[in-house]
């Protein structure tokens, strides 16, 4: 296991901007070193909040992967948060000054590795309702199973009206700052996730109204909860020699390969499989998808394309296509589903993706988190603050950004007020249907949209 130091060097190493390099190397480096204590120094001051916010946005401007947004919020950071900087005299202040500017990009893939005791849970981790504007007005379209939201009788379909104290429409606005806009779709989408999802230390309060126009409050408890089955995964058999695994938001964990093998070597003889991202919002590792994926075909294969703009400079780029490598005693190769959902999330989403790219798998389900980007984290030298953000832009091989790919059997929202579990039974059919997918060649790039 990498030490956090090395671990922050590691990752820091991919960015583009030289002299950031220069100094996580030497710090982390350092670690290795000096004492625990010593290389885990955090200086607050006020000469070093102000320098670590200027490399901060330095950083930022110099490996954010989508500086091509309308907005450019981060070009006047440094001046319009000069005053808070200054102001916040602890950590807990200003890691929430980070937080404030990276979430006027909109980006849930872009945080502050934070425990803030007033920090806005990240989005889809601790999210258990999914709404979208409509034009009757904020829709549940979706809501996560064994939560709370669902237990206290949420449904997809009702009408939010109100957060907490306040109408909806007045907590999005105080979620967005006044140095965006108010009205932009993707600004208005993200608000009311997040403030849907709500503060860590704070019950949400939220008033809905069903599609026959009763109104109702509910209020959620501080402490989220989801059910979730014990271990990385579960396998069982189906009716018709099916095996179904469901992934249990262990995608970022590195014995999840393992637990994977063994369950591939159970399912070994059924005449089909259905892989269930549906649980995994927290994301996870490039090397846990890989170990996963690699297990389905018998051949190299494309299962994603990279792109970083402004490469060193604003006219170059790097674009490289991701390999699956064969791994394992033996291929499955019957037919493969993957179901997923909005709780499908970055590196789930790679692997849904993927299994599309390699022709390997039917892909059935909602839209999934469009978390856009692979992330990578930047200690800054003197708070030791990490912030995270994209700095590589991800692709499925036919050219369409990941966090606009939809699963090619999609399926019409709302579902929970459905008998059963309707992707599941929609994933078994689509499985019967189909034969293994044929081989697949790279061929000719299409261009990134």
């Amino acid at each position: 296991m990498l030490y956090p130091e090395f671990h922050s060097f590691v990752k820091a190493v991919i960015l583009k901007r030289t002299g950031f390099v220069l100094i996580v190397a030497a710090q982390s480096w350092l670690s290795f070193l000096l004492p625990w204590g010593a290389a885990s120094a955090q200086d607050f001051s006020l000469p070093a909040r102000q320098a670590d916010f200027k490399t901060f946005v330095q950083d930022f401007e110099s490996n954010y992967a989508y500086l091509d947004h309308a907005e450019k919020p981060w070009l006047t950071w440094e001046v319009r948060y000069a005053g808070a900087v200054q102001q916040a005299d602890s950590k807990e202040a200003f890691d929430a000054v980070l937080a404030s500017a990276l979430s006027e990009l909109h980006d849930f893939h872009a945080e502050v590795r934070s425990r803030l005791v007033n920090r806005w849970l990240p989005v889809p981790t601790f999210a258990d309702i999914w709404a979208e504007f409509q034009p009757s007005g904020a829709i549940v379209t979706a809501v996560r199973r064994g939560s709370d939201a669902e237990y206290a009788g949420i449904h997809a379909g009702d009408r939010i009206t109100s957060v907490g104290s306040v109408p909806l429409e007045q907590a999005i606005a105080t979620r967005l700052t006044p140095a965006v806009s108010q009205t932009s779709p993707q600004a208005r989408e993200w608000a009311l996730l997040s403030v849907l999802t709500g503060k860590s230390d704070e019950p949400r309060v939220l008033s809905l109204v069903t599609p026959a126009g009763h109104s109702y409050t509910v209020t959620l408890p501080v402490e989220r909860h989801f059910d979730q089955a014990p271990g990385e995964l579960s396998l069982k058999r189906l009716p018709g020699n099916i095996a179904l695994i469901r992934f249990n938001n262990s995608l970022g964990e590195q014995k999840t390969v393992a637990a994977f093998d063994k369950a591939l070597l159970e399912a070994r003889d059924t005449k089909g499989l259905i892989l269930d991202l549906r649980d995994v919002p927290s994301g996870g590792d490039s090397s846990v998808a890989l170990g996963i994926m690699g297990r389905f075909v018998s051949e190299i294969r494309p299962y994603q394309r990279h792109r970083i703009p402004n490469y060193g400079q604003s006219d170059v780029e790097r674009n490289w296509v991701e390999f699956v490598e064969p791994r394992g005693p033996f291929t499955y190769t019957a037919p493969v589903v993957v179901l997923v959902n909005h709780w499908t999330g970055s590196m789930g989403e790679g692997i849904a993706v993927g299994f599309d790219a390699m022709r390997r798998a039917v892909v059935v389900g909602m839209p999934m988190a469009h978390l856009a980007g692979a992330v990578s984290d930047d200690k800054l030298p003197k708070t030791g603050v990490d912030v995270a953000y994209a700095t590589e832009q991800i692709y499925h091989v036919d050219g369409v950004p990941r966090q606009k790919w939809l699963p090619p059997v999609l399926m019409e929202e709302p579902l929970e007020d459905q008998a059963g579990d309707v992707i599941l039974t929609r994933g078994i059919a689509e499985l019967k249907k189909h034969t293994l997918w044929p081989k697949s060649s790279l061929g000719k790039l299409q261009p990134l949209q």
